[in-house]
Order: C-alpha cells, then sequence, then structure tokens
C-alpha cells in the first residue's frame, strides 16, 4: 500500500508547487480541479502528487463529489501534515525551503529515535522532508511493533 496524493493550502499554489516539485526533484504542473489558480508538485518519480489549492477553498462534501470551493475564511494552522521521503540531502532540503523564503529546520524526533527537516510552507503548513539516510532509520525504528512497546511503556512509567 501507498499514499498516492494529498492536497494542501498555500498563498501562492504555483510557487508552493514549484518549490516542493523541486525539493522532490519533479515538476510541477497547473492542477484546474482544484481551481484556476491550483497546481500539483510532483515527485521525480512519478510517486508522489500533491495538490497544492489557493488557502481558503476547503474540500466540501457535494452531492456528486467532494469539490474545493472558495469563499472560506482562511484558516492558517492546521491538524494536517505530512512526510516525504525524497532523494535529496537535509541539507539540500533546508536550503531550497530557506531560499523560498519558507522557514526550515533539522529535527530530532523522539530524543534521537530520527531526525527529520521541518518545512513550514507560507510559515504555516508543515511537511517533514527526510533523506535517505534519515528514512532508513524511520523505518528501522517507526513499526507498529514499536509503537505498541512505547505505549506499553508509557502505561507502565
Amino acid at each position: 500500500m501507498k499514499l498516492v496524493h494529498a492536497s494542501m493550502p498555500a498563498d501562492d499554489p504555483r510557487f508552493a508547487a514549484e518549490v516542493l516539485a523541486n525539493i522532490m526533484g519533479g515538476e510541477a504542473i497547473p492542477f484546474p480541479p482544484g481551481g484556476p489558480d491550483a497546481w500539483m508538485a510532483w515527485s521525480g518519480d512519478g510517486a508522489i502528487e500533491l495538490e497544492v489549492i489557493p488557502r481558503g477553498a476547503p474540500l466540501r462534501y457535494e452531492a456528486d463529489q467532494g469539490n474545493w470551493r472558495a469563499g472560506s475564511k482562511a484558516v492558517r494552522e492546521t491538524e494536517v501534515h505530512f512526510a516525504i521521503s525524497v532523494a535529496r540531502s537535509a541539507d539540500e532540503v533546508l536550503r531550497i525551503a530557506q531560499d523560498a523564503g519558507w522557514k526550515a529546520r533539522h529535527c530530532d524526533r523522539g530524543n534521537g529515535l530520527f531526525d527529520l527537516v521541518e518545512v513550514w510552507v507560507d510559515g504555516c503548513f508543515m511537511i517533514e522532508f527526510m533523506d535517505p539516510a534519515q528514512t532508513a532509520r524511520y523505518e528501522e525504528v517507526v513499526t507498529p511493533a514499536n509503537w505498541k512497546r512505547f505505549l506499553a511503556e508509557m502505561q507502565g512509567a
């Protein structure tokens, strides 16, 4: 199984899609179903597609299918984030994001359990990026069995 695509908001969808596509070694392409200003960021291998929608156009349940509809009050913060494994080094990801004017930083998760780069699109939507070494470590330590052990330790503490 794999996640095939995700959507996210941005103040300037084209710019955000271009930067994210650069980080993923891919390309940015218009995405008309998300509205006239929506764009897609594709990874170089075509395995990941991010739909970048103008902020303030949430998905709505409609008679035939869900659709993005503009006109809502834009909310800057969100409960949603995701992590993407990329071929670029963590330092390259950091540089690209910072060159775009976005907040970005190296982060340690779980007191040394694994690390990654936080990229804050428009300063308010977090995407975690992991380079190949970071991805290998993440896949080694973040498993259902290890998570169950962690929960048991928390309950026993």
